[in-house]
């Protein structure tokens, strides 16, 4: 296949080689690259692209191109022109198949194969209707479930399983029963995307004759939904799955109640528990599930908080980082929190079509053991990403900024919002550090007006992830500019767009950098040590406790983001002045909870958090 020259993407490097990522022999996150082939309206990314996952029978994959099926290893470069041969290969019995290929039954972003050779696959076709067909059955078209299987000698007639409208295809799997299973949202008739449960719901189809016929769980799981919402209140669709070690199912939904909803099932997938919500944040992307080699789960989705509207009009965002958590213990526990893939086109304008960011991640593992997560949205914005699983559970990090702006988001929001977009800039800057020859620390300001750009007064804000921590310090090298406003260091549990001020109002601690208590000119080593157990943060400068820090929002599951904004109130040219930053987790687990604290904690979110948007 063709792949784009790696000179002509090198701006995309996810995180650069020269990242300092203080965890031991763990490699960083590395994104691969695909070239687009050609336009494919029910794919995530609105373009096909060359890689697929066979998933087999014991639960591992193999990498091809479905475009071009082949037992040649599929390999990919990276930002730098490595190239990474992901393995193992396609089958050379289902490669070598003039059957299968012809069927274009391989054609498919993920397949199923069995012990016994048989290939089974999944996809969503699209059926047109005619205005007063779709006016009469109230949904603008069809986007039917369609079931195909065959092997190496023969391959069966594509059937018909579900009539209806799937807008997405995450995810299906064959159990350890051999029952397969296809759960995915419903678009219901005549519904609009509006409170109390929006116009989806989520459905389960299942087989337990190998697809020769499908039955639909009686269960049809619904998840609230909110006025004033910055987007469309679809309800709850796009879920995934994964078996659990006592025989249960655990599946996971994209909602826009501010939190991923999940449902359970103790027969197989024939009935399933009412959604409910989960500690895990989000904006409004689909999360996947992955069981690794090793036996831990692996979680990716987008904690992210969503931006509210602005003057009442919706604006793109939720989708510019996507993030990864790894459980040892099937889900009651969670390390990691991390930022796998961030947007590489987060600090320009978004497209004036299209979707665009990081979303709907589709994971599985190499031959190797490291864990493969084809992401992304948009004109090249989907593509693998390569992940050491050591990486996840990492307890260090650290920036200096010889990556550039590489691991950091400063994007600010101009101008008027119209159909989803908003134009952005960046705001903070790398400069030269005072003192020091060949090397650029980040300089947080608040920048005047303008008006040949649009831009309106603004503080910088600068947001940073690090290994998530239920326990830990952050430090950070900081130096005050005589004449400065000040800053306001915040510790967060989720990603919050730079302009959106409930990143400061939401925060989990917070500690702020004035004139009083450092000197000006001056470097100063800041210190945020948090113990979640007690509520508390220890703010120290050089060691000198300032304050004992008071826990401001409560998270169930620890920090994971440091978010760096100006304090002033108008605008301030010397801001403040950060070197480098460090985190060390001393507790890196997200502790188990009940479903009850689970329910308490999204019932705060909703009398606090939701009402906002209704207040842009």
């Amino acid at each position: 296949m063709n792949h784009f020259h790696p000179r002509t993407i090198l701006g995309l490097v996810l995180f650069s080689s020269l990242a300092i990522m203080a965890a031991g022999a763990a490699e960083p996150p590395r994104m691969l690259f695909l070239q687009d082939a050609g336009h494919d309206a029910t794919a995530p990314s609105g373009t096909r692209s060359g890689y697929a996952i066979l998933r087999r029978e014991d639960g591992s994959f193999c990498f091809y191109n479905p475009y071009a099926p082949s037992a040649d290893p599929l390999r990919l470069p990276d930002a730098q022109g490595a190239i990474h041969t992901l393995l193992p290969a396609l089958p050379e019995s289902l490669a070598k198949s003039k059957t299968l290929i012809d069927s274009g039954i391989l054609n498919n972003a993920q397949t199923l194969l069995a012990a016994d050779g048989t290939v089974r696959s999944i996809t969503v076709k699209s059926e047109r209707l005619n205005k007063a067909d779709a006016a009469r059955i109230g949904l603008p078209m069809y986007l039917d479930v369609w079931y195909q299987q065959g092997t190496a000698a023969a391959v069966s007639a594509p059937m018909r399983t579900w009539r209806g409208y799937n807008g997405s295809q995450m995810e299906y799997q064959r159990l350890a029963s051999g029952r397969l299973l296809v759960p995915h949202g419903s678009f219901l008739p005549h519904a609009k995307a509006v409170p109390p449960s929006g116009r989806h719901e989520t459905v389960i189809e299942y087989s337990d004759d190998g697809g020769a016929n499908w039955q639909l769980s009686a269960s049809r799981l619904t998840t609230p939904c909110y006025e004033g919402f910055n987007g469309s209140n679809e309800g709850a669709c796009e879920p995934c799955l994964e078996e659990l070690r006592d025989g249960s199912i655990w599946m996971l939904m994209r909602t826009q109640a501010g939190c991923l909803y999940e449902s359970v099932s103790k027969d197989s997938g024939t009935t399933w528990s009412a959604a409910a919500p989960t500690r895990f944040r989000t904006s409004t992307g689909p999360a996947n599930l992955l069981r690794h080699r090793d036996g831990r789960l692996v979680l990716t989705w987008n904690n992210c908080e969503l931006p509210p509207k602005h003057a009442g009009v919706g604006v793109y965002g939720g989708r510019d980082a996507l993030h990864i958590a790894i459980s040892a213990d099937d889900g009651r526990t969670w390390q990691g929190f991390r930022e796998i893939y961030l947007d590489h086109r987060r600090n320009d304008n978004p497209s004036a079509s299209g979707d665009r960011g990081t979303a709907y991640p589709l994971a599985a593992f190499t031959a190797d053991g490291r864990i493969v997560v084809l992401a992304g949205q948009g004109k090249g914005g989907r593509n693998p990403i390569l992940v050491d699983p050591d990486w996840i559970t990492a307890t260090t990090a650290e920036s200096d900024f010889r990556d550039g702006l590489a691991q950091w988001t400063v994007y600010q929001h101009i101008g008027p919002a119209k159909r989803w977009w908003r134009a952005r800039r960046t705001g903070c800057e790398l400069i030269e550090t005072p003192g020091e020859k060949d090397t650029r620390c980040l300089h947080v300001r608040h920048v005047a007006a303008s008006d040949e750009t649009n831009a309106p007064s603004e503080p910088d804000t600068a947001v940073w992830n690090f290994p998530n921590g239920w326990r830990g310090e952050l430090t950070a090298r900081i130096r005050l500019p005589e004449g400065s406003q000040g800053a306001v260091f915040s510790l967060n549990d989720r990603f919050f767009d730079p302009s959106n001020t409930l990143g400061e109002d939401a925060a989990v601690f917070q500690a702020r950098v004035t004139a009083d208590n450092v000197k000006p000119d001056t470097w100063h080593i800041l210190s945020m040590r948090w113990d979640l157990s007690s509520g508390q943060c220890e703010y120290r400068l050089d060691e000198k406790l300032i304050s004992a820090l008071p826990l401001r929002s409560r998270t169930l599951n620890g920090v994971s983001y440091l978010r760096i904004r100006s304090a002033a109130t108008k605008p301030d040219p010397h801001g403040i002045i950060i070197r480098r930053v460090q985190a060390k987790i001393t507790d890196p687990n997200a502790p188990a909870v009940t479903s009850e604290e689970v329910a308490a904690w999204q019932r705060e979110y909703v009398e606090t958090i939701v009402p906002r948007w209704r207040d842009k």
